[in-house]
């Protein structure tokens, strides 16, 4: 009998087969992947600058504040911050010891002030347009506050979510 050289057809098949099913595993992990990757850190950093003023507040007096125009360190607007995907975050008070913050993303077509025209406009991605980020932000009343992500008032699927607090 002949030693068999090479591969048989059924073999190469299987082979196929395997590649194939790893594959259609992998694209549509590896988009979510690089998406997530893409906004995760301008969803983030465009919250981050409000997250600091409100520390450094509530170490100060112990509490949230009313207003954010009581956060000195902090100003809202697009024109002032150039945020990437994100049109503007705003911060909204609901007691001395919590309050929420919402990163509002750009909707599609909408275009960014000319002074972040290079840096800022919508995503790529049709679920990040138009979305929103919601952030409760708890002052423990000794001058402390921690931040989590509220996914159940976020438009912003949960897939694309950034890990922002505890």
């Amino acid at each position: 009998m002949k030693a068999q050289k090479g591969f048989t057809l059924i073999e190469l098949m299987i082979v196929i087969a395997i590649i194939g099913i790893l594959a259609s595993v992998a694209i549509p992990q590896y988009q979510t992947y690089t998406i997530r990757a893409a906004s995760g850190p301008e969803l983030v950093g465009a919250v981050r600058p409000i997250q600091l003023a409100l520390s450094e507040y509530a170490a100060v007096n112990l509490d949230l504040p009313e207003d954010a125009t009581e956060l000195v360190q902090w100003e809202t607007g697009e024109a002032n911050n150039c945020l990437g995907l994100v049109q503007n975050v705003t911060y909204a008070y609901t007691s001395d010891s919590a309050g929420v913050i919402t990163a509002t993303t750009y909707a599609d077509g909408a275009t960014p002030d000319t002074a972040c025209a290079d840096t800022a406009g919508p995503s790529d991605e049709p679920s990040l347009q138009g979305a929103t980020l919601v952030i409760d932000a708890v002052s423990n009343g000794n001058g402390a506050v921690s931040y989590s992500v509220n996914a159940g008032s976020s438009t912003i699927p949960a897939k694309f979510l950034p890990n922002i607090g505890g």
